[in-house]
C-alpha cells in the first residue's frame, strides 16, 4: 500500500472512532471511543514533578502506555525527563506554556487574555516540544479549564482539545487537607470503582497529577499499579493517544 493509501486508512479510522468519542458542549473531547473496554490515563506536569519518576516505573512495569500533557516551564526545567517519557514510547503533548488560567471560573465565556495571548502561550509549548523532535497533535488546557474559543484557537495551531472524563474524581487528586473541596485517595479511587460498576468505564479518560503539593501527602499516584491491575481484571485495557 502506498503512503497515500495509508494515510487515508488512518484518516479513515481515526474518524469512525472519533464518531463513537463524546465532546464537550465547548467542543473539547472529553471521552474517547465508548464502544471499546479501552482506558486513557492522562498525566499532566507543570510546577510539581516528584511522581514523574515512579508513574514511568509503574506503567513500564504494567506494560501500559500513558498520555502526559506538559507545559513549556515544566518542559525547560525538566528536559532529559520530557525526552525519556516520549522515548519510552509515551504520547507527550501541550499544556500551555505558563499554566495561564485562560477563562472564568464563574463566567466561562469570559476569556482573562486575549486570543493572541492565548494562542501565543500554546504556540510556545509546542515549540519547547517540537525542539525536542515531538509534534503532538492533543492539547489540555491549562487546569482542564477551557470554552469554545479556547478550543477555537487550539484548533487554528492543528490541535485537538481534550480532556478528563466527567464521571469520577481522579482529577481531584490535586487537592490539600486544607482545602473544602479535599479527597482522599480512596475516595476518589471509590469514585472510579463504583462509576466502572454502575456504567463503566468504556473510553474514559482518567486524569492523574504525578506531582502535587506537599501539603498532600497522600498521593493518588502511589496506588496507580493497584488501579491498573484492578481495571485490568475487569477486562479494560490501556490506550495514548
Amino acid at each position: 500500500m502506498s503512503k497515500l493509501g495509508l494515510y487515508f486508512l488512518l484518516f479513515f479510522f481515526q474518524q469512525v472512532a472519533l464518531s463513537q468519542s463524546l465532546f464537550d458542549k465547548e467542543g473539547a473531547l472529553i471521552r474517547s471511543d465508548s464502544s471499546k473496554k479501552e482506558i486513557y490515563l492522562c498525566f499532566t506536569g507543570h510546577d510539581f514533578f516528584e511522581g514523574f519518576e515512579e508513574v514511568l516505573d509503574v506503567l513500564a512495569q504494567n506494560k501500559v502506555k500513558g498520555s502526559f500533557f506538559l507545559t513549556g516551564d515544566f518542559i525547560r526545567a525538566h528536559r532529559e525527563l520530557t525526552r525519556e517519557i516520549a522515548q519510552q514510547g509515551h504520547f507527550v503533548g501541550a499544556h500551555s506554556d505558563k499554566h495561564l488560567l485562560y477563562c472564568d471560573w464563574s463566567k466561562r465565556d469570559s476569556l482573562l487574555h486575549s486570543n493572541a495571548e492565548i494562542k501565543k502561550d500554546i504556540e510556545d509549548n509546542l515549540t519547547e516540544l517540537n525542539a525536542l523532535d515531538i509534534f503532538p497533535d492533543y492539547f489540555m488546557p491549562p487546569y482542564e479549564w477551557h470554552n469554545q474559543e479556547v478550543v477555537e484557537i487550539a484548533k487554528e495551531l492543528d490541535q485537538i482539545t481534550v480532556n478528563f472524563t466527567p464521571g469520577t474524581r481522579s482529577n481531584a487528586d490535586y487537592t490539600t487537607p486544607d482545602m473544602p473541596n479535599y479527597l482522599s485517595s480512596e475516595a476518589i479511587l471509590n469514585s472510579i470503582y463504583e462509576k466502572e460498576k454502575d456504567s463503566g468505564l468504556h473510553g474514559f479518560h482518567l486524569l492523574i497529577h504525578p506531582g502535587t503539593s506537599p501539603k498532600r501527602t497522600d498521593k493518588l499516584y502511589h496506588q496507580l499499579g493497584d488501579l491498573i491491575q484492578e481495571l485490568k481484571q475487569k477486562g479494560y485495557s490501556f490506550q495514548r493517544f
